[in-house]
């Protein structure tokens, strides 16, 4: 396994102890060298080559038409109520009307994390439909894998924006279906991403033992990369539910000597990614995985890591968990640290207003169970009954932004 820059690594730790792995930054963590916005997403294998490839036209313009026709369908794809994609995928010749689907999912990948999963979940399915009328048509084997490629990818997503609405079944169905879309292609990281998914779902429902199933199936499908790094966060939080520290610490380890072989113009924003992954994953999974080992002060030295990164961001859900992840291992400190508890969890709820999602909302349930024995003080009355407001909100999803009603005060 590649090494990182930094310092040799310590001496093997004795019988009866045990290596927590220091937070760290990438060796090359210098904002100004790589881009605030995610790289492009790459198409499928082969799909860019198939529409260079043309029947004779002028390059420019087949390209002007292929630019053109992505612009298009874009705003079909997201904003007409009248034309169904399948209707849009149908009316175009095989090769542009994949390459319209691969712009769609794209345009979906770049704002999955920042709108409703509701929006995702109904616009993943139109595109579903869209794909799979394409398939009746006749078509190259070449671009029936592409489409079986965009088509796996495609569930992933959906699968991650049901896993978000805690429709545990349909997030499970649609990552099992990606990971078979994947198999069939035989298409490494399609595989390993939607057993990340899988994985990230069994993990919140409360499965640890499945996660780490999956996490593990999954990384049988890839190499060294963003992907297997993914996979390897998942690994540490679902062992660290399973209460082995060791077996957690090693797997944080490994994945942060994974990001460290990530080059910056591969980092993309956090959430399911087919070809990029941000350092920053590490830090966000290993403060979740200290916080359920009981470990908050090593948790905190890696939130200091992850949270002005993720602040910089738009990653709500991610923001979110990880401030409930430490006020969750605060509130079991005890009495002592509840101004510190509302004080988080009151800005967790803040930055998620009106996108109220399944991981996020399980953990302020957890919370207001933590902090029950302190119902005789203010401050935590006041942040059970804003959760309580927060989570009906789920219903709308269509706050302004910036519209938080007031935030309790703090206790005399």
């Amino acid at each position: 396994m590649p090494q990182s820059d930094g310092p040799p690594p310590p001496a093997a730790p004795a019988h009866d102890e045990i290596f927590i792995p220091p937070a760290r930054t990438p060796p090359d963590d210098r904002p100004e060298d790589y881009p605030a916005q995610p790289p492009g997403r790459q198409a499928p294998k082969d799909l860019a080559a198939g529409l260079r490839a043309g029947d004779g036209t002028n390059p420019d313009r087949r390209q002007l038409h292929l630019g053109a026709g992505a612009a298009i369908v874009s705003a079909l794809l997201t904003q007409s109520p009248i034309m169904e994609v399948a209707d849009v995928l149908a009316t175009s010749p095989v090769q542009l009307a994949l390459e319209r689907a691969n712009d769609a999912l794209g345009e979906l990948m770049d704002t999955h994390e920042v709108v409703p999963p509701a929006h995702v979940r109904a616009r993943t399915a139109r595109l579903r439909r869209g794909l799979e009328r394409l398939g009746r048509r006749s078509m190259a084997t070449e671009d029936s894998n592409q489409l079986l490629v965009l088509a796996g990818r495609v569930a992933v997503l959906g699968a991650d924006a049901a896993f978000k609405q805690g429709d545990v079944a349909s997030a499970r169905a649609l990552a099992s279906e990606g990971y078979l879309a994947g198999v069939e292609a035989g298409d490494g990281p399609l595989c390993g991403s939607s057993r990340e998914v899988g994985a990230v779902n069994e993990f919140y429902g409360g499965r640890p033992n499945e996660a780490l199933r999956l996490a593990r199936d999954g990384l049988r499908h890839v190499g060294p990369g963003p992907v297997r790094a993914r996979l390897v966060c998942q690994e540490a939080r679902a062992l660290a539910a399973m209460g082995d520290l060791r077996g957690a610490a090693a797997s944080l380890e490994q994945a942060y000597d994974l990001a460290d072989t990530i080059p910056a113009e591969r980092w993309g924003r956090p959430g399911p990614s087919f070809d990029t992954f941000h350092p920053v994953e590490v830090s966000y999974n290993a403060t979740t995985a200290l916080c359920l080992l009981g470990r908050p002060r090593a948790a905190q030295e890696h939130a200091d890591i992850a949270l002005p990164s993720l602040d910089s961001m738009d990653a709500p859900g991610f923001r979110s968990v990880i401030r409930f992840d430490l006020a969750l291992a605060l509130a079991r400190q005890g009495r002592l640290e509840l101004d510190g508890v509302c004080e988080l969890a009151t800005e967790a709820i803040r930055i998620s207003w009106g996108r109220t999602v399944a991981s996020v909302s399980s953990r302020a349930d957890q919370l207001l169970a933590a902090t029950a024995p302190h119902g005789e003080v203010r401050q935590v009355r006041e942040l059970a009954a804003l959760i309580r407001d927060w989570q009906r909100s789920a219903a709308r999803q269509r706050a302004e932004p910036g519209v938080v009603p007031a935030a309790p005060t703090p206790d005399a």
